[in-house]
């Protein structure tokens, strides 16, 4: 009977790895939104607030590229390779106050959302969506 036990373990394990990845996906994805309705907020996109924020959002970034590498999802992980580098570059000017480069980096953030979403997410209910 110890020899089952160990596969059986094992199969559980391997069996909930995907259910595991998809939440983490899902609660990166709600940190970045979380954190882009922030900076959507500010005037500026300069200041402490607004480099922690982007800083929030290119580790989530980070996060969801390596649950696309890892389901060979191309464009995504592409997409999120690009955000991640959007929102250091705001970060950056962010802390800098540089307002005109924080500005551009938030707007080109913001773009790598739009191609991604229509790509890869189905809505399924009123504010519910699901990976296609």
């Amino acid at each position: 009977m110890k020899k089952l036990v160990l596969p059986l373990a094992f199969c559980a394990a391997v069996a909930l790895m995907p259910a595991q990845d998809e939440a983490e996906f899902s609660k990166s994805m709600k940190t970045i939104g979380k954190n882009m309705n922030a900076l959507k907020g500010m005037e500026m996109k300069t200041g402490p607030e607004a480099a922690d924020s982007a800083a929030k959002i290119s580790a989530a970034y980070k996060a969801t590229e390596a649950y696309w590498t890892k389901n060979n999802v191309t464009d995504a992980a592409q997409w999120t390779q690009e955000a991640s580098g959007f929102a250091d570059d705001l970060a950056a000017a962010a802390k800098a106050g540089e307002q005109e480069k924080a500005a551009a980096a938030y707007k080109s953030l913001g773009g790598t959302c739009k191609g991604c979403h229509e790509a890869h997410r189905e809505k399924v209910g009123e504010g519910s969506y699901k990976i296609k």
